[in-house]
């Protein structure tokens, strides 16, 4: 495609056009494409406005180089391109070290199985000029479960009471098909709150980013029930609990001393699960559901599905 085609798309926008425009049909210098220039992918022009930010509690509006706000000038959606990006981590669950790696084929793989699921973000993949697997996702307009939850400022007895029922119902569908994947021998890989986007225009919770495996020979879908766990936990608590926060809130100070360390996630050790200590008036099936994560545990849940099938018995109670 030309320059000049791509300059009238971009006026016709009603768009500023960058002087220092490049257009890129080769995507492996991801860190190179900056806002102003232009993908182009089955000759389609895509108009870089952004880099996009892992909004998280360690990491506030930490940018993600690879992953770009973009806009399809031929249509003037507004799309999520993600470029490809290895990274190798290995994180500490349990008593195992587990290998967790990007692979945005295995996410491309997901965009072709949930296709029109609505519990999952929307995309397709396509090859670049050099054959750099690209996904192609729908933007998504609406606030993360973290952002949502932040953003109630209220009393948590009240929360717990308003709040909490809507959310946990809106959730179980999106844990329940966490099923599918796993029927399908794939993993979420990177199962969080800040995963979970509110869609204002469906009115549903929705899972993004899918790029993250994980090889956990022990336990294949281990990862994401933790993190299922830890999501309900923070949901629950209205926000996660953490050791250190019982000595920095005066309100949770009082608490301290009859707090053990069977109380705290059995995976990261440091998130409280055991909330009914700092809420009893939390029902005890549900604060049971959240023991099943913890140190008091005899019995761990070997599938999400375990989890919904409890939590759904429980949402009929609250």
């Amino acid at each position: 495609m030309k320059n000049d085609r791509i300059i009238s798309l971009i006026e016709h926008g009603g768009r500023k056009i960058n002087p220092n425009m490049t257009v890129y049909h080769d995507t492996s210098a991801f860190m190179d494409l900056e806002p102003g220039d232009v993908i182009i992918l089955e000759d389609t022009p895509f108009l870089i406005n952004r880099n996009e930010r892992e909004s998280d509690l360690s990491m506030d509006d930490d940018p993600k180089y690879w992953v770009k706000r973009t806009i399809n000038l031929e249509t003037g959606e507004t799309k999520i391109v993600k470029l490809v990006f290895f990274e190798e981590l290995w994180q500490k669950l349990g008593d195992f070290d587990v290998r967790f790696f990007r692979s945005p084929e295995k996410e491309a793989e997901i965009l072709d199985l949930v296709r029109t699921h609505p519990s999952f973000m929307q995309g397709k993949w396509t090859k670049d000029a050099v054959g750099n697997n690209v996904r192609v996702i729908d933007f998504i307009k609406g606030p993360s479960l973290m952002q949502m939850i932040s953003r109630l400022d209220m009393p948590h007895k009240d929360y717990f009471h308003r709040e909490l029922p809507h959310i946990l119902s809106g959730l179980l569908g999106c844990f329940e098909a966490l099923t599918l994947l796993h029927d399908h021998n794939l993993v979420h890989g990177d199962v969080h709150w800040n995963h979970i986007l509110w869609d204002r225009e469906v009115e549903r919770f929705r899972w993004i980013d899918f790029d993250y495996a994980y090889n956990f020979p022990e336990n294949p879908f281990g990862a994401d029930v933790f993190g299922v766990g830890k999501i309900l936990a923070s949901v629950v608590g209205q926000g996660p609990i953490f050791f250190h926060d019982f000595k920095n809130n005066p309100d949770l100070r009082q608490v301290i001393d009859g707090l053990v360390p069977e109380d705290f996630a059995i995976v990261t050790g440091n998130q409280l699960m055991n909330l009914k200590k700092v809420y009893p008036y939390l029902p005890g099936p549900l604060n049971d559901i959240l023991l099943h994560f913890s140190g008091h545990a005899e019995i761990f849940y070997e599938s999400v599905g375990e989890i919904a099938h409890d939590l759904r018995k429980i949402l009929v109670e609250l």
